[in-house]
């Protein structure tokens, strides 16, 4: 997705908007149908039809579950029935994703285990054309089917309701993942357009947009410039192209996610929060809690609950009790489904052996956080250390932040190889008497870092204000008339005037709509 897109939804989102507030309430859920299909249709064109097969296969496997749990059979052949059900709507969905999004990857790691054997055979890879959201809409799909044969959620038995819960126009872009229960009654209500709703959306919209056109977009030629130039470059600067990264990756996905959260406001949509502050978290799984949230609770909800608590697991979970002891049996269980939330979480951001390795580094990180806490608890209450001190806290903060950039310069890698080249560089070839000379080679000016700088501070202030449950926008609203529109009228011109758009830039694709 490129500034054609936002541009698109810049003149999209107010005309969608008149159109839906001048229909009678019971006719508003056909403008919003009529939305998601035309900005579907404007990214993807034909490819809708992958979203409709999907909502229609969604929408009768879902009956279909509801049907065979409301029988009279036995309940024990209710349940296979039913897990049969939902098995077949669950894989069919993947089976889709995995033949668009994998069978290049897959048909080489095979074609590379042959030609071990066969050096005569080779992989060509296949051009698919893959949908915009499809990984987001997958993913509610299973949630949703999940749910109805957990009981949790009634199967919907209006397809459109269906429909428009997986193909909501801001959310297809890079979701956030929703429930059907968090939205989808919602989008059907026509519920009207308030005063209050509109200005509250047009802030964060305006928010989001400060974010990602006054740093990540003007941040992202520095970066493609020192990742796509790593051999030339000193390990000082690779640590600088780290951090950027982390920083354009951040503002840029937390800026959609905004101007997303905001467009769902403004029609009466509540869709669930995707990030809080992550970067003031004290361990990488604090840090997954507060970053990506629905990707994290779907893997929790979906993956490891269902994963630990599986009879098999929870066998072998009891023979390593009987055998090392509590100590060591009680990690059995969580271990292995953590193994599966981050193997899925690294392949459901692409397929490349970096992702891979992305997700097992955290999945490492974070066995290792649960495994040495209960300890660490002990040794620091020996040794009377306060755990809530300033310094102690410093040390954990800069110790994740370590821990993320190290992260994101392989999730960024154009391979694996190149990640673990880029990380020797580091240690091998830092050279941080040359990091200023070469600051001057990186495509982006000094006026440019400069006007960086101010929005990180900015965004920096605004997340310390927020960390401690104060709300920057309620505190606005108490300001006198005069100067709250100074402030607001002051940020839409800042980066009016600053976004980086337009001559002398780059077009800068949403880095997350193309999961």
């Amino acid at each position: 997705m490129s500034y054609g897109i936002l541009a698109y939804y810049a003149v999209f989102l107010p005309i969608v908007l008149l159109v839906y507030q001048l229909m009678p309430k019971k006719y508003r859920f056909i403008a919003l149908l009529a939305a998601n299909v035309t900005f579907f249709c404007l990214i993807s064109k034909w490819l809708i039809v992958y979203l409709i097969a999907a909502s229609v296969l969604t929408y009768y496997v879902a009956l279909w579950i509801e049907k065979i749990k409301d029988s009279n059979l036995d309940s024990k052949i209710k349940t296979g029935k039913a897990k049969r059900a939902l098995a077949l709507g669950i894989i069919a969905n993947l089976l889709v994703i995995i033949v668009l999004k994998y069978t290049n990857f897959l048909g080489g790691v095979v074609c590379d285990v042959i030609h071990i054997f066969n050096k005569n055979v080779t992989f060509s890879p296949i051009h698919f054309l893959v949908p915009i959201g499809m990984s987001f809409y997958t993913l509610e799909i299973i949630a949703y089917l999940t749910d109805v044969y957990r009981g949790t959620q009634k199967a919907q038995h209006n397809f459109i309701k269906v429909f428009l819960f997986l193909s909501f126009f801001p959310q297809i872009m890079e979701g956030p993942i929703a429930r059907f229960s968090q939205t989808g009654d919602a989008l059907y209500e026509g519920k009207k357009i308030t005063f209050d709703n509109l200005k509250l959306g047009y802030q964060r919209i305006l928010w989001g947009l400060f974010k990602k056109l006054i740093i990540a977009d003007r941040l992202n030629s520095a970066v493609n410039q020192i990742f796509d130039n790593y051999n030339k470059m000193p390990g000082s600067i690779i640590v600088l192209g780290a951090i950027l990264f982390t920083t354009q990756l951040y503002n840029e996905f937390s800026g959609a996610m905004d101007i997303i959260l905001g467009s769902g406001q403004i029609l009466g949509i509540n869709l669930p929060e995707n990030f809080r502050q992550p970067f003031f978290a004290k361990s990488a799984s604090e840090f997954w809690r507060r970053w990506h949230i629905t990707l994290g609770t779907f893997f929790k909800d979906y993956i490891f609950y269902p994963v630990s608590l599986a009879k098999p697991v929870k066998k072998l979970a009891k023979k390593v009790k009987k055998r090392c002891g509590k100590s060591v049996g009680k990690f059995v269980a969580p271990a292995i489904a953590l193994f599966c939330v981050w193997i899925c979480n690294g392949l459901w951001h692409g397929a490349n052996w970096n992702f891979i390795f992305y997700g097992m580094y955290y999945f490492v990180i974070i066995l290792i956080e649960n495994i040495t806490e209960e300890p660490i608890k002990k040794l620091t209450a020996k040794l009377h250390i306060n755990t809530k001190s300033f310094f102690y806290n410093s040390f954990r903060t800069v110790k994740l932040f370590i821990i993320v950039i190290v992260g994101e310069m392989f999730y960024n890698a154009t391979t694996l190889k190149d990640g673990f080249l880029m990380f020797k560089r580091i240690f091998t070839d830092f050279q941080a008497s040359r990091f200023v000379s070469y600051i001057g080679k990186l495509r982006i000016a000094k006026n440019d870092l400069a006007i960086c700088f101010i929005g990180v501070i900015i965004v920096t202030i605004v997340g310390v204000i927020h960390e401690k449950n104060i709300s920057v926008r309620d505190k606005v609203a108490q300001w006198k008339l005069p100067v709250r529109w100074l402030f607001w009228y002051g940020i839409m011109l800042f980066v009016i005037i600053f976004g980086a758009y337009g001559s002398g830039y780059a077009v800068v694709d949403l880095i997350y709509a193309g999961y």
